[in-house]
């Protein structure tokens, strides 16, 4: 279901205040990052921008394992919990659709979890474009996206969301070297997911 960007804002915020209110228990089960740490830190990379980090479970482990973070939302709510929960972290409320404020080749690696399936492909083609901007060169982008495998593929949503397939993975993400790319199932707020995980070097 296409929705307005102030409504799509509005679900955003609605979900994150609900967690809030429940009070956020930061999980290590679904520690997709740590397979990844050897060859960040073999790369001596330190700097790294998060698209998308919703409540911060990716943010905690990011600032824990020594990086200089900086993280951005769509939802004033989901920024206010890591602020409050993670406040050593640099936040900026931004929609991903848009251009970010930050400079050629500033971070050494990026990370979106699950946050840019929301785009049809000329907006993500448009993200990805500042995503190669933003990285350094030899940067690495680590990415998520909905699996076409996914229970969630069937069925109906208040947000548009797209589903991908390793193929068509590797086909948005062409001209990048890639690194590594699979299927993966993760722990999903207490419920199986089947996403898209990758790594690729710019």
């Amino acid at each position: 279901m296409s929705v307005s960007k102030s409504k799509a804002l509005d679900v955003w915020n609605e979900q994150f205040s609900k967690f809030k209110e429940k009070g956020i228990q930061y999980s290590e089960l679904d520690s997709w990052l740590k397979s990844y740490h050897p060859i960040i830190e073999d790369r001596g990379f330190k700097k790294v921008l998060e698209i998308g980090c919703g409540s911060g479970n990716d943010t905690r482990f990011l600032v824990g394992s020594g990086f200089n973070v900086t993280a951005t939302d769509f939802s004033e709510v989901a920024l206010s919990i890591i602020e409050t929960n993670i406040p050593s972290v640099q936040i900026l409320h931004h929609d991903t659709q848009d251009k970010f404020p930050f400079e050629d080749n500033e971070f050494e690696f990026i990370v979106a979890s699950l946050s840019l399936h929301y785009f049809d492909d000329s907006v993500l083609n448009r993200i990805l474009a500042e995503v190669r901007r933003m990285l350094s060169d030899k940067g690495l982008f680590l990415i998520r996206l909905n699996s076409v495998n996914d229970d969630d593929a069937q069925k109906e949503h208040a947000i548009d969301r797209y589903f991908y397939s390793i193929d068509s993975c590797r086909e948005l993400l062409e001209g990048w070297k890639e690194i590594e790319l699979g299927e993966r199932v993760i722990d999903y707020y207490g419920k199986e997911k089947i996403v898209i995980e990758g790594c690729f070097e710019k």
